[in-house]
């Protein structure tokens, strides 16, 4: 297992995780979206951790870990820590292709 399929994100959870961040981003514009923008990151954190587990094979303790960081990165109100979902996305994706090559 490469360095970059460890540390990465599978492609769904981070494209939906860095939609759900930007649409909630325009609600923290308003002022409310704070408690809004933690209820969403807290419900979200179960399938991240799912698709991390079933669909990207990793172990329940990373997959775990995965999901909570990425429900907290979530929950900031501003749309900067997306930078960090796309970029675990990407390392996700050129970690899965360079496993399925190598297989």
């Amino acid at each position: 297992m490469s360095v970059l399929h460890k540390i990465g994100l599978h492609p769904l959870t981070a494209c939906g995780m860095l939609v759900v961040d930007w649409m909630l981003f325009s609600a923290d514009v308003t002022g409310v979206g704070w408690l809004i923008s933690c209820l969403v990151a807290a419900v979200l954190v179960m399938p991240c951790v799912l698709i991390q587990k079933f669909a990207y094979s990793d172990a329940w303790s990373i997959a775990i870990a995965k999901g909570a960081i990425i429900g907290l990165i979530t929950a900031i109100p501003t749309p900067l820590p997306s930078i960090i979902t796309g970029a675990g996305g990407v390392m996700g994706t050129i970690g899965s292709s360079k496993q399925n090559l190598i297989k």
